[in-house]
């Protein structure tokens, strides 16, 4: 296979153009679903307070910590964010770029690819990770960040591992901060030392020079960052209060579903997860996947024997092909945090794929290079599925542009889960205020089994607003009863809030003095109180309701900032820094087992 070879400068600006034509279209998106809990209504991201920023979530403390400089950046506008999700993909597939240059120089496979043609083998792994369609849903749903960031510091980690190796050189500092990084990003690199191993053999073969002992030896600083994310989870306040107070190492997250249940139902999304590699159709947020339960679930021992075949086919070709081997390993490795014994909330979503996006575009090329008679044909084939996978990813993020346009799709896609109904509804309340649809919607999605005090909250609000007060107050009350079952959460009154929009601030005195007697503990109950005495001009009065949200829950920060920032406005400086003291007193009188 002789040819002309592609300067690195060209390969870069080639997955530069394809990136742009993939998803030059998504900078005009919205806030989807879990943006809004996750940014635009995180109170850990603003005001910065690295401290909070820590506490509240430690593992996804840096991801987090680019959410905030959006927010500083450009406030909370979606391009910005959109933007930098784009820009951390294209650094991602430039880094697949060099990680594949890398792996090709490495001894095990160096006379693989020759030397002229290792930038275009390069090449076209970087374009079908960037291109691929499946990628779609870690850069273009903006909260998945945290996949797409902790995936560009993983393979960053192993590019510079591979580098220092081939240096022949002990300057590890880069790996060791690189890995530190991916880790405080997100859960799924706790298999960076196991990555970092798996090459380490693969590609650096054991000899005279370097025994398996030797190897190993060296490995044990990679390996002592595996420690990492199980002592953050182990100290984590947050995830121990879930607990119920019990120090867990392998956390359930999802309430109901046993670990082995979830763990067969896994074969068979790992089946789907390959469908969707070589056969990216029929995308969609969610997947209405049913649980697998017991030993005699025929179908989930059907996909274990295919999952077996495919792990035995890529050890078979170990001598004959071993970049198509690494590939395979790479895939079951990095899925192994979502899809083993960890029941997570969703047992299936593509973003989990972008990752393992890596050794699939790594296998698919090794097996186009294999079969292909010369480096015309490999190239002809390469750029046809580069083309035909942006156009996939266009056209899929036109679908990501709004609420309304991704709710049709998953309802129509998947029609009998009740989360897709709340979104729909959700974009018919927000984007098209169309109250009476969306309440439509929402008691479509708790006829389906979706019920949290959220979809009774926002019908409440919708009937609110359509000015039936008696079905307003039935779901008001709804949500008192299933938040008192899901941690307590809280919500303002929605008739309150419509009656607001309106300006009647009498009527809303009146409404949340009602609903007071009803939820005595709901602060935020109080807080929307003194707001409307503020506008009324009645301070006296709106002093006392702050400070009475605050004995409703001495626990809940926002009664605290309410009645600070009313005596800052006033003037009274001191008594707001006396406020905040108050708060931070309580909270240390009840700070969990390992602090804050």
């Amino acid at each position: 296979m002789n040819s002309k070879p592609l300067s690195t400068r060209t390969c870069l600006l080639l997955i530069l153009f394809f990136g742009l034509a993939a998803y030059g279209n998504t900078f005009t998106g919205t806030f989807q679903f879990d943006d809004i809990f996750g940014i635009s209504e995180n109170r850990s991201l603003y005001p910065l307070n690295l401290g909070r920023l820590w506490h509240d979530s430690p593992l996804r403390s840096v991801g987090n910590l680019s959410f905030v400089f959006n927010i500083y950046l450009a406030g909370l506008t979606p391009w910005s964010f959109h933007v930098l999700n784009f820009l951390i993909h294209l650094f991602t597939s430039f880094i697949v770029f060099k990680l594949t240059r890398s792996i090709l120089n490495t001894p095990a496979v160096k006379d693989w690819v020759p030397p002229s043609q290792q930038n275009l083998f390069a090449l076209v792994v970087a374009l079908l990770f960037a291109t691929h369609p499946i990628q779609t849903q870690a850069v273009t749903y903006i909260v998945q960040r945290l996949t797409s960031l902790a995936t560009l510091f993983y393979l960053a980690t192993l590019w510079m591992y591979l580098k220092v190796r081939l240096e022949n050189t002990r300057r590890y500092g880069a790996v060791f901060l690189l890995m530190l990084a991916a880790m405080l990003t997100k859960e799924i690199s706790f298999t960076l030392p196991f990555a970092i191993l798996l090459a380490e053999l693969f590609f650096f073969p054991v000899s005279e020079k370097e025994s398996l002992g030797k190897k190993l030896l060296r490995w044990i600083p990679f390996g002592a960052f595996l420690l990492v994310i199980p002592s953050l989870l182990f100290m984590h306040s947050y995830l121990l209060t879930r607990m119920g107070g019990s120090i867990k190492i392998l956390p359930t997250l999802a309430h109901g579903i046993s670990r082995w249940d979830y763990l067969l139902t896994q074969f068979r999304v790992e089946r789907t997860y390959l469908r969707l590699l070589f056969f990216p159709v029929d995308q969609r947020l969610m997947y209405d996947y049913r649980l697998s339960s017991g030993w005699g679930d025929l179908d989930s021992w059907a996909a274990f024997s295919l999952l077996c075949g495919v792990l035995i086919l890529a050890l078979a070709f170990l001598k004959k092909n071993r970049l198509l081997s690494f590939g395979v390993l790479w895939f079951f490795l990095t899925l192994s945090v979502e899809s083993s014994i960890i029941p997570l909330p969703h047992c299936i979503f593509e973003h989990r794929l972008y990752l393992p996006m890596f050794g699939f575009a790594l296998f698919l090329t090794s097996l186009l290079w294999m079969l292909s008679r010369s480096v015309k044909i490999f190239t002809v084939i390469s750029l046809t599925l580069a083309v035909l996978f942006s156009s996939m990813a266009y056209a899929r993020n036109e679908v990501w542009k709004s609420v309304l346009s991704l709710s049709l799709d998953s309802v129509k896609k998947s029609p009998h889960m009740g989360i897709s109904y709340a979104g729909l509804a959700d974009a018919y309340n927000d984007e098209l205020g169309d109250y009476r649809t969306a309440a439509l919607y929402y008691e479509k999605a708790l006829k389906l089994g979706f019920v949290t005090p959220s979809v009774y909250h926002y019908l409440s609000r919708a009937y609110a607003r359509m000015g039936d007060r008696e079905k307003s107050l039935h779901f008001q009350k709804l949500v008192a009863s299933v938040s008192n079952r899901e941690r307590n959460l809280i919500f303002p009154d929605s008739h309150a809030l419509a009656l607001a929009e309106k300006g009647l601030d009498l009527e809303v005195v009146e409404t949340l003095k009602k609903s007071i007697e009803g939820s005595p503990y709901n602060p935020l109950l109080f807080i929307q109180l003194g707001e409307t005495y503020l506008k009324m001009h009645r301070e006296n009065e709106a002093a006392l309701s702050f400070r009475q949200a605050i004995n409703a829950d001495p626990l809940y920060v926002g009664g605290y900032n309410a009645l600070a920032l009313f005596y800052e406005k006033k003037g009274d400086k001191q008594k707001a820094v006396d406020v905040m003291v108050e708060y931070l007193k309580c909270k240390r009188m009840h700070k969990p087992l390992f602090g804050n």
